[in-house]
């Protein structure tokens, strides 16, 4: 097994293992950082690296739905999801609320896509025109 695919290995060890089992863990981290060459070690920061990026994206990734969720926060009581979801975007609304509050399926956390938010803005503005031209 080369470097990286055990450093991975450990290191989802110790993110998953119980408080108690950490420590165990940790000394096998610490033991597997000093057998390795200086090309393992060269190894392991790129994957340190990776994990880095990953968790960039991740954290832009909550922002975003962060953000969307407080845009809509006040409109969603005013509005219908259902009828947002069937006209819009021709979906559930359960579909719409997985993508909202970036629920995870299938393991992964699902998001608005870029169209989907230009959707979502279009829909928003429509349900406003909609609305003011209402007269009584």
């Amino acid at each position: 097994m080369d470097a990286k695919t055990k450093f991975t290995e450990l290191k989802n060890a110790w993110k998953s293992a119980e408080e108690t089992d950490k420590n165990q863990i940790q000394n096998e981290i610490d033991l597997f950082f000093d057998s390795l060459s200086e090309n393992e070690r060269k190894s392991v920061c790129e994957a340190v690296d990776e994990d880095f990026k990953n968790i960039h994206a991740e954290i832009e990734d909550i922002k975003q739905t962060l953000n969307i969720r407080k845009i809509l926060d006040p409109i969603l009581p005013v509005i219908s999801v259902s009828y947002l979801s069937k006209n819009y975007f021709h979906k559930t609304p359960q579909w719409f609320y997985q993508r909202m509050n970036g629920n995870k399926i299938n393991g992964k956390p699902v998001k608005f896509s870029d169209s989907e938010i230009q959707t979502l803005h279009f829909a928003i503005r429509d349900i406003g025109k909609q609305l003011s031209t209402v007269q009584f």
